[in-house]
Formats: structure tokens, C-alpha cells, sequence
């Protein structure tokens, strides 16, 4: 009994100057970018914690046993009852004993929320600064980046600072570096769209980036459905560059066998004319307009993307899956610009940029691109056919052209 006494003794000593040297690191470098735990089994009578041009590492050897020592010192903390929680919490010394814990339990499992909270705690008592929290959560991600604790933690702590004065291609780097190091990774592109929602200015900077990323990872489908949810956003926001001819659109409208009858048009004047025919432009404000053929054309590119990559990479359901919602997308906005418009009422000085639902059951005979579309997409396959008269609403037309067909053979069976 004396000598278990004696080695958890010696344990607990050392767990502690484990912890200190961690907390000494943090101290002493403002500017820590990553942590590793290091796979080391055995020890070599030096400390384990390396810290090396602004990367902070630990032997796996320790990393189980520190761990421990801070979860039972923080458990003892969170089971004390409020006024002695208020009591740490309020005095100096006490308070950055707890962090130095919290420190050391989050780098090691970063998914314990009561933790998260425990700083939750002594941020409002300021008894951790915002800016500090931040770099240590960005610390965290380069350790684990699909923790969610983290990026929760990060939009808490942003909601005590305007917008103006966050750094947004920071947290958008933040977000790409998670993305790079852990495929699937929902919560960056969960916490990324969170970041195009308050700082709509990123727009063509993300569009730009975004098609880097896909072009890299080509097997991780979260960065093309966060292409489509960028894409939409755009269109909402009336977003379009100035002057870009839409050439892609073009090229994609002729791979679809249609051309403008005059050939001396414009690419932009081509385009609506085979997108959008009869369509009075008085009828949409300049800006939509603008936007449609813009975000359609950026559609358009990632159909050409796709195939490209198909063509290099050989088939992956992300490639097919992308080209089929940048397809759908052109579809349905050229949809709702002939019959939505139509319908709302909508003049050329309305600002909103109203989406109608597309209607189920659309006489799209008189439109020669969707004719097109289904014509051509039909060849695809059976199983890209029934996504057509689902997502596209070319189901009763189809089913309309093979009535007739049914009955012509049914009337053949019983001549014969």
C-alpha cells in the first residue's frame, strides 16, 4: 500500500511539471500554431513536451496520465457548489491554475463540453481574453480539426465583437486548413457558411478558392455541395462580376446543340436568347439579370469542371453528383425567370430577389434548352434519366412521349 502510495505520489509530481512546462510554453510563445502528441512509448528521462518554431508537441507516453490528473482536478472544480465556483473563478491566482488545466485536457480531447464551458465561465469574468481564446481554439483545430466544441467555442466568442472588427479571411483560412487535413469534415463547412453569412464580401474570393480546393480534393464531396450553397447565395444577394462574358454558359449551350440564330450577338445577348426566349428584360431589374447569367456561367464551368475531372480521374459519384446540381441550378433559375417572374409580377424597379418555387408541372415544350437538356440528358443511363423527371420536372413530359409508344406496341401485340 506504501508503495502505491509512493508511485501515485510520484505520478501526480510529475503530471504537474508536465502541465507547468505546457503552461510555460504558452507563456512564452505568443504565436503557437499547431500541437502534435508525439508517438513515443517509453520515456528518456527529458521532458516530453517539445516545443519547436511555434509547434507545441507531447509524448504519447504522458499524454494518458496528464490527462487524467487534469480531468480529476477540473471534475473537482465542476462538482463544487456554486459560491466555491464563483470563488475560483473570481480570484487571480486560482482562476489561471484552472486554466493552465484546461489547457492541457482540451489540447489532449477537445470534445468534453464541460470544459468548454468551464472557459465559457472565465471569459465573462475576464479572466481569459478573447483574442488568447482564440488563438488557443485555432490551436486546438490544428490538433483535431473536426472538433465541433471548437467552432461552437469560436462563433460564442465572436458574438462579443462587431463585424466590422473580426478578421474573416482569417477564420475562412482557419476553415480551409481544418478542411485540408480531415476529408468530410462537416464542421468547417458548417462553420464556413456560418462566416459567408456575415461577410457576404468573400463571395469571389470563395468562388476563386473554392474551385482550387475541389480541384485538390476531388474525392471530398462537402466542398462541392459548399460550392452549391455558395453558388445560391450569390444568386439571393445579386452578386455578379463586372463585365465577365458568360463563355462558359455559351460553350455548355453548345454542347447541348443550340446556337443564337444571329452569330454577330453578343455572348450575353446569345445566352438569353436560347436561356430565355421572349423574355422582356424590362421585366427583372438590371442587377438579377446580371446575377443570372453570371451564377448560371460559374454553373456552367463546373460542368465542364466535372467532366474534365472525370476525364482525368476516372468516375467518382462527387463528379456526377456536382454536375447534376450545377445543371439543376441553371434549369430551375431559367425556369423561374420565364414563369416565376411572370407570375409574381415583378418590374424592372423591384430590388428583391424573390425565388418562386419551380412549378411541378411547367409546359416547358416551348423552351428549346430545356427540350435540349432532357433530349440529351436522356442518354445518360436509366438511373440518370428518373433523377431528370425528379429534379427537373420532365417526368410528365417523358411520360406523355411514351404513352403513345406503349399503346402503338400493346397494338402491335394483338395484331400479332
Amino acid at each position: 500500500m506504501e508503495i502505491n502510495v509512493e508511485f501515485n505520489n510520484e505520478k501526480k509530481v510529475l503530471c504537474e511539471k508536465i502541465i507547468r512546462d505546457i503552461n510555460a510554453v504558452f507563456l512564452k510563445d505568443a504565436d503557437l500554431s499547431s500541437f502534435e502528441i508525439i508517438p513515443k512509448e517509453t520515456n528518456c528521462n527529458k521532458s516530453p513536451v517539445v516545443h519547436v518554431e511555434h509547434n507545441l508537441g507531447l509524448e504519447s507516453w504522458c499524454a494518458r496520465h496528464v490527462y487524467d490528473h487534469a480531468h480529476r482536478t477540473l471534475i473537482t472544480h465542476r462538482r463544487q457548489t456554486t459560491q466555491q465556483q464563483l470563488r475560483t473563478l473570481q480570484q487571480q491566482q486560482q482562476s489561471d491554475a484552472l486554466a493552465k488545466y484546461l489547457n492541457v485536457a482540451l489540447l489532449i480531447n477537445p470534445d468534453v463540453t464541460t470544459f468548454w464551458h468551464i472557459r465559457r465561465q472565465l471569459v465573462q469574468k475576464n479572466r481569459l481574453t478573447i483574442n488568447k481564446e482564440l488563438q488557443f481554439s485555432a490551436l486546438v483545430l490544428s490538433m483535431k480539426p473536426k472538433s465541433n466544441e471548437a467552432f461552437a467555442y469560436r462563433r460564442w466568442l465572436y458574438s462579443f465583437q462587431s463585424a466590422d472588427a473580426i478578421d474573416w479571411p482569417h477564420e475562412i483560412s482557419i476553415c480551409e486548413r481544418a478542411a485540408d487535413r480531415c476529408a468530410s469534415n462537416y464542421h468547417a463547412w458548417s462553420h464556413r457558411q456560418w462566416v459567408l453569412q456575415n461577410a457576404p464580401c468573400l463571395l469571389q474570393s470563395e468562388l476563386m478558392r473554392t474551385e482550387k480546393f475541389m480541384r485538390k480534393h476531388i474525392s471530398d464531396y462537402s466542398s462541392y455541395h459548399y460550392r452549391q450553397a455558395l453558388l445560391l447565395r450569390a444568386y439571393e444577394l445579386g452578386y455578379h462580376a463586372a463585365e465577365e462574358q458568360p463563355s462558359c454558359l455559351l460553350q455548355l449551350l453548345a454542347e447541348y446543340e443550340l446556337t443564337a440564330a444571329d452569330a454577330d450577338e453578343s455572348a450575353e445577348e446569345a445566352v438569353l436568347q436560347l436561356l430565355l426566349p421572349d423574355f422582356k428584360r424590362s421585366s427583372v431589374s438590371a442587377q438579377r439579370l446580371r446575377s443570372f447569367l453570371y451564377c448560371c456561367n460559374v454553373a456552367a464551368s463546373d460542368v465542364r469542371l466535372c467532366v474534365e475531372q472525370r476525364t482525368i480521374y476516372g468516375h467518382r459519384d462527387c463528379f456526377e453528383l456536382h454536375r447534376r446540381a450545377a445543371l439543376k441550378f441553371i434549369v430551375e433559375q431559367s425556369v423561374r425567370l420565364l414563369i416565376g417572374v411572370a407570375r409574381s409580377g415583378m418590374t424592372s424597379s423591384s430590388s428583391s430577389l424573390y425565388l418562386p418555387p419551380l412549378p411541378p408541372q411547367s409546359d416547358y415544350e416551348a423552351h428549346p434548352f430545356l427540350i435540349a437538356v432532357r433530349r440529351v440528358e436522356s442518354r445518360l443511363g436509366e438511373k440518370h434519366k428518373r433523377w431528370c423527371q425528379i429534379h427537373l420536372n420532365f417526368g410528365q413530359q417523358q411520360a406523355e412521349t411514351e404513352e403513345p409508344e406503349q399503346e402503338q406496341e400493346q397494338e402491335e401485340e394483338d395484331t400479332s
